[in-house]
């Protein structure tokens, strides 16, 4: 009975992320084929670009914040990187706009009874962009790739579930689990899950070879990233563009006059104080959509003295969410209370845990032995202005309840290596991103993960996220995640801020653009009316 139950959740888990994504996104102009079966043959899933006739050619310049890590998919966890590697290389299976499973590489699946086995039948005829076939072996590299220790992939964790991958024949890939996961799937659709062919994975970082959409022209540090179309590409007639150029423009004033100019064609990340301007500008145009993501001040629950719950509640209480929304972010966003955003469907409603009250701060402050308050520092990731106003405002509403910030700005790639992997920092304003469903989007706070940057630590947050990752009664699942955001919040374990609004902005001849429910700028079907 169980078995039976398990393989239902994993045919819900698909309509449960449907749901939530449902309501707020545009609806595709032609239905996507399901998850739990896709058809034999059946072409990779793209989203309709538009109701005009695409024209082909021209070229796209798109405009971003920050230089990619590197152009290795197992090798990062940055979504400056992912968010070009997408049209560079391709995963077994994708999510459509509305956050369903549908194929890629991978023409079906299907798990075991047990639901500890999962066999995927590839699409055959695929080329990598240095002209050999892609096969079954080259899926059991990809994934031997990334959980090997020598790769020191940091999301290796989602696969740990993995117990082997193998390859029966070209185009059959069965791997066999430990336990089973009912975030195994989804987990595919995500850009560290990348097929890479192994005669070039020891130069993937600088020289990335894929079978997307787009191969690489050049990257120019600091400058840009270049790419033309893949005429090798398995999908027929896409893509429409011939080349696509990612600049890196950091000062966000400095993006959006780029696009006024005409130098750049598309912002995908519109700065919030920019929005109310750019909704009147006749020249432009918006999409605007709730954004699948948090940002929050992550604290080190292991460093004193915020290892003291009372510490960390006081945090809590000083700050006036709603003011960091309407300051740090001009208006455009809603105050959370754990680690989940509004449009999920696991998501619980505890912006209300902790009401802005800085007497009950001080109180909690002096009853954990700090009745002056304290020195500490913020580390703020440059150029990410938004997490750099949040630190500031979050700062401003400390020093008013005697907890006196320094701030300091660092660079993403040291903020990398001595934030988030190193965890050597008191406080950091960051955010998190895109998951499709509850397990990876929790579990950095399990205490033995390697991401939990956070040093937080609770037993049963452990025990139920385990629980969690195996349970096949949806109701049951539910509950369990809503426990989970339940002891973060009363653990206080970390400031959580808000969830904002996505707002991509973009010369009114850029057609056929889609907003996904994870991090990601597809571009198969993005083309431009005026063909240049």
């Amino acid at each position: 009975m169980l078995r039976s139950r398990f393989v239902l959740l994993l045919a819900l888990c698909a309509t449960l992320v449907a749901t939530w994504v449902a309501g707020c996104r545009p609806a595709p102009a032609a239905t996507p084929q399901p998850a739990a079966a896709p058809a034999t043959g059946a072409p990779a899933a793209t989203p309709s670009p538009s109701a005009l006739t695409p024209q082909r050619g021209g070229t796209l310049t798109v405009a971003v914040a920050a230089d990619p890590d590197g152009l290795d998919p197992h090798k990062t966890v940055a979504a400056a990187t992912f968010q070009i590697t997408r049209n560079i290389y391709d995963t077994l299976v994708q999510t459509d706009e509305k956050g369903r499973l549908v194929p890629d590489l991978a023409l079906r699946w299907a798990p075991s009874a047990d639901g500890l086995q999962w066999t995927f039948t590839l699409r055959e005829g695929v080329h990598f962009h240095n002209g050999r076939l892609m096969t079954a072996d080259d899926v059991v590299y990809s994934f031997q790739r990334l959980l090997s220790p020598a790769t020191a992939g940091p999301r290796a964790k989602d696969f740990a579930v993995i117990d082997s991958v193998s390859a029966p024949d070209a185009k059959t890939v069965v791997f066999t689990l430990k336990r089973p996961s009912a975030a195994f799937l989804s987990n595919l659709a995500y850009g560290w899950a990348a097929i890479v062919p192994k005669e070039a994975a020891d130069t993937l970082r600088d020289h990335p070879i894929g079978t997307g959409p787009f191969k690489l022209v050049e990257w120019v540090k600091d400058s840009h990233v270049a790419l033309e179309r893949f005429d090798g590409y398995f999908v027929p007639g896409v893509p429409y563009l011939d080349k696509v150029t990612f600049q890196v423009i950091t000062d966000p004033a400095a993006r959006l006059a780029a696009l006024r100019t005409g130098e750049v064609d598309v912002i995908p990340e519109l700065p919030a104080q920019d929005v109310a301007a750019v909704r009147q500008d006749p020249g432009l145009k918006m999409v605007e959509v709730p954004f699948n993501g948090i940002q929050y001040i992550a604290v080190n629950n292991k460093m004193p003295p915020f290892d003291n719950l009372k510490v960390r509640q006081a945090l809590n209480y000083a700050v006036d969410k709603q003011a960091v929304v309407d300051v740090a972010q001009f208006g455009i966003g809603v105050p959370i209370g754990s680690h989940m955003p509004p449009v999920t469907d696991y998501y619980v409603d505890l912006s209300k845990r902790y009401p802005y009250d800085p007497a009950k701060a001080k109180q909690l402050l002096a009853e954990a032995g700090y009745p002056d308050g304290f020195e500490t520092t913020m580390i703020l990731p440059q150029p990410y202005d938004y997490h750099i106003r949040n630190g500031q405002v979050v700062a401003e509403q400390l020093a008013k309840v005697g907890i006196k910030v320094k701030l300091e700005t660092m660079e993403w790639g040291t903020w990398l290596q001595q934030v988030y992997n190193g965890r050597q920092f008191a406080l950091t304003a960051i955010g998190a991103t895109g998951r499709l469903d509850p397990e990876p989007f929790l579990s950095p706070y399990v205490s033995t993960s390697a991401e939990n940057m956070r040093n937080y630590a609770n037993k049963t947050f452990d025990e139920l996220a385990a629980q969690g990752s195996v349970e096949a009664d949806p109701a049951k699942r539910h509950a369990i995640y809503a426990q989970m955001q339940t002891l973060l919040a009363d653990d206080a374990a970390a400031i959580f801020l808000l969830a904002p609004l996505s707002s991509v902005t973009m010369q009114k001849d850029v057609q056929g653009w889609v907003v996904y429910p994870i991090d990601i700028y597809d571009l198969r079907t993005v083309w431009k009316a005026n063909g240049r």
